[in-house]
């Protein structure tokens, strides 16, 4: 078996690519590229046997545990009545079976797993109008209520969003507090903007505290622009990228592309529109209670705040460039200005 037009990948990813193809039971010539990938894997678009493929190599979660659990609820949304399409793992033929392998890179010595997926025909939404974000909503509620009918077998890998004490070893409340007293050399461009964290990230923190008591079920956790996709007509028509699927707060799954629009490089009233759409696009397919609707900013400010410990995490380990977290640590400092101005506003458009 051999790739036909192999322009963009390197012989190395072509022997990569046909080793996996052939445990996976295909044995005819294929063609594939290079795909956009992302900060945790890289993937390739491959078309063998008459049909399209893609092919994830797992690099900074590279963790059979996490994905096996991804797996699973990737199967259980299968057999559900979720009408948008969602990743489906591509099952083995050979050796012991399953949907994931471990190939060993002949240049590192390093093991990676790798999957294959069905592909799915769709590409990722630009936001032109804050009305498209009544789609979005929609689909993260639609989501959310069937993900809270699932039963999972296995223990999720990753912690709930609010323990973020767990989450990160590298990059511990407590080590992010001294950072932020004594940026080092790698953050210094955000030096200002650290200290300035100082003084606010403690009561976050304490914010933190009770939502334990708020409901819980599946989430997917990372719904965006980046992990959907949409149709000719602009409709949502898929969600992608379940690998940080987890059981924490249902509202979680709100805050989470709430918090997201808070950077984009939208005007203020647009904005507005946007928030205001995709609430009411959630909250058709999901009921939630007072109580969970008075947590979000805390929350939209929690996802942010993930996400600098993530990146500063990864900038320990060396996996990215210190520009990655410096970026997210402004972006985080900004959304907190934001809601130290906003936040009654916000409140307004809840509507608890």
């Amino acid at each position: 078996m051999q790739n036909i037009d192999s322009g963009s990948l390197h012989y190395s990813e072509q022997q990569r690519i046909s080793e996996v193809l052939a445990l996976y039971g295909f044995t005819s010539d294929w063609k594939g590229e290079r795909g956009k990938g992302g900060m945790n894997n890289s993937t390739y678009m491959l078309h063998v046997d008459g049909a399209n493929y893609v092919m994830r190599q797992y690099e900074t979660h590279n963790d059979s545990m996490k994905i096996a659990f991804e797996h699973e609820v990737l199967e259980a949304l299968q057999r559900s009545n979720f009408k948008l399409d969602t990743p489906s793992p591509v099952g083995r033929l050979s050796g012991e079976g399953g949907t994931f392998l471990a190939v060993k890179e002949n240049l590192t010595g390093h093991t990676k797993i790798v999957t294959l997926f069905h592909y799915r025909e769709g590409v990722n939404p630009i936001w032109h109008t804050p009305d498209q974000l009544i789609g979005l909503g929609k689909a993260a509620g639609a989501l959310s209520s069937v993900m809270a009918t699932l039963e999972i077998p296995l223990e999720p890998v990753y912690p709930p969003y609010y323990r973020i004490q767990d989450a990160y070893p590298l990059c511990s409340p407590e080590r992010l507090l001294q950072l932020c007293t004594s940026p080092p050399e790698q953050l210094v461009a955000c030096s200002n903007e650290l200290k300035q964290l100082r003084d606010v990230l403690p009561d976050l923190f304490e914010a933190l505290r009770g939502m334990e008591q708020l409901p819980h079920q599946l989430v997917h956790g990372d719904v965006n622009a980046s992990n959907v996709l949409a149709d000719q007509q602009g409709e949502i028509c898929a969600i992608l990228d379940f690998e940080f699927a987890t059981w924490d707060l249902r509202v979680m799954e709100l805050a989470v592309p709430m918090s997201d629009l808070l950077t984009m490089d939208k005007s203020e009233d647009w904005m507005w529109q946007a928030q205001e759409g995709l609430i009411r696009g959630f909250r058709e397919q999901v009921s939630l209670k007072p109580e969970e609707l008075l947590a979000i900013p805390q929350l939209i400010l929690l996802r942010s705040l993930d996400v600098v410990m993530h990146f500063i995490s990864r900038m320990f380990e060396g996996t990215d460039e210190p520009e990655v977290a410096v970026d997210q640590i402004v972006k985080l400092k900004q959304r907190i200005d934001w809601m130290r101005h906003h936040e009654e506003q916000l409140r307004e458009i809840l509507v608890y």
